[in-house]
């Protein structure tokens, strides 16, 4: 089911230009509610970003996660936005059985710099990492 979504999700931004593709994650970064103080510490900080990126996630009793997120910049914001919105009320089982080569349809990585990639590359790790918790 989420591989779906993620290939759907590629698909549909497939016809953007690369340009406008990073104009679009800044977008999405807009509306992004952001994280309380106490949550913005070293226990879920994302290591190897360009810029200070955390996440926390909650297993709901109906066994589907939510995660939340904060970071310090827009592409960093917008692009964990993406992907979190992929993942947000999906059963941990499946989460669990994810890898970041599944997220490629997004065709995000490509667009990113080689440190944003290792970032993007921590998240989808962390994310994975709190729904097998």
């Amino acid at each position: 089911m989420i591989k779906k979504l993620i290939k759907a999700k590629g698909e549909e931004i497939s016809i953007l230009e690369p340009a406008d593709k990073l104009e679009y994650l800044i977008d999405l970064a807009k509306d992004c509610e952001g994280l309380k103080e106490e949550f913005k510490k070293d226990e879920n900080k994302i290591f190897g970003c360009a810029s200070n990126l955390w996440v926390i996630g909650e297993k709901k009793n109906d066994g589907t996660i939510s995660y939340k997120f904060d970071a310090d910049a827009f592409i960093t914001k917008g692009t964990t936005k993406l992907v979190v919105d992929l993942l947000n009320n999906q059963p941990a089982s499946d989460i669990s059985n994810l890898n970041k080569n599944d997220f490629a349809p997004l065709k995000i990585m490509e667009l990113l710099t080689a440190q944003r990639q290792n970032g993007l590359g921590n998240l989808i790790y962390r994310l994975i990492s709190i729904a097998k918790s």
